[in-house]
């Protein structure tokens, strides 16, 4: 029997209500051959070693060398809004291309593997089998960056026997650009790469000057009158803040948050594993 025009609109909001519940993702345009494996498709969709590094389990490195250290020099004791620092990495006995530094926030991050954030990689449409870091570096870059390093240029005595030098080793350094992320950061000296990656050795925590700081300010229109305008920031604090304009006029700030759950539903998640048997 044919379906009737109400039938067909029922089985039409049906389908649309059920694409409305399920995260649109490039991954579901991915043939099921390769669909959740980065392996496969890593060379051609330009995904890089370090974006799949939630991939992978980051262990202690089983290295006994007592000389090795890794040092951030600012230009102040606290971080300010912007500027760069530089990470010198030293004591190194046999600098590697395969030598890194991450840039992790917060300090205390938790590198060890998280399976209970799956399900919010799920609805990404990220269907892969992980191990899931708890954190994620903000941003990495190789040792070889500094073209002395794996040439060992900077040399420096570690022990000495009288006048004679025992121990020596290298040591290199990169700068990377900080910007006000208001949680603390920490500089990390991995070896082994993105593919096999282990920590050596860990700085101590940085902190920003002020991390409730008013950042990114933006100003639009809001209608096409022109005769109001709209400014928006972000700030670390749901405090109400004072906007000064005009002849030293002043206005209240409204204040709307949000957090990592309110990007994340666990709704989504049910559906994920009703549909996929996840």
């Amino acid at each position: 029997m044919k379906p009737s025009a109400t039938s067909s609109l029922i089985i039409l909001n049906v389908f649309i209500i059920l694409l409305a519940f399920i995260p649109f993702s490039s991954s579901y345009l991915l043939p099921p051959s390769v669909l959740g494996s980065a392996i496969v498709h890593q060379n051609y969709t330009a995904i890089s070693s370090f974006r799949v590094l939630n991939r992978r389990d980051l262990i202690q490195c089983p290295d006994p060398n007592p000389y090795l250290r890794i040092n951030v020099s600012s230009e102040n004791s606290l971080l300010s809004d912007n500027e760069y620092v530089n990470v010198t990495v030293s004591g190194v006995f046999l600098p590697s291309d395969d030598d890194w530094v991450a840039m992790i926030s917060p300090s205390d991050s938790d590198v060890k593997s998280c399976p209970l954030k799956k399900s919010r990689y799920v609805q990404t449409g990220d269907l892969s089998k992980l191990p899931l870091l708890c954190h994620y570096p903000v941003k990495a870059q190789y040792m070889s960056n500094d073209p002395d390093y794996l040439k060992c240029t900077k040399q420096e005595c570690k022990k000495y026997n009288n006048t004679n030098c025992e121990v020596s080793a290298c040591s290199g350094t990169i700068s990377f650009h900080v910007i006000n992320i208001r949680t603390d950061i920490e500089f990390v000296f991995f070896s082994g790469g993105f593919e096999t990656p282990c920590i050596l050795t860990r700085s101590g925590p940085m902190k920003f000057s002020n991390p409730n700081q008013p950042l990114h300010g933006h100003i639009s229109s809001i209608d096409s009158t022109a005769t109001s305008m709209r400014l928006t920031w972000v700030s670390g604090s749901e405090e109400t803040q004072q906007v000064q304009y005009g002849d030293g006029e002043t206005l209240a700030s409204t204040a709307k948050t949000f957090s990592q759950d309110d990007m994340c539903s666990e709704f989504l998640v049910l559906i994920f594993w009703y549909f996929f048997g996840l």
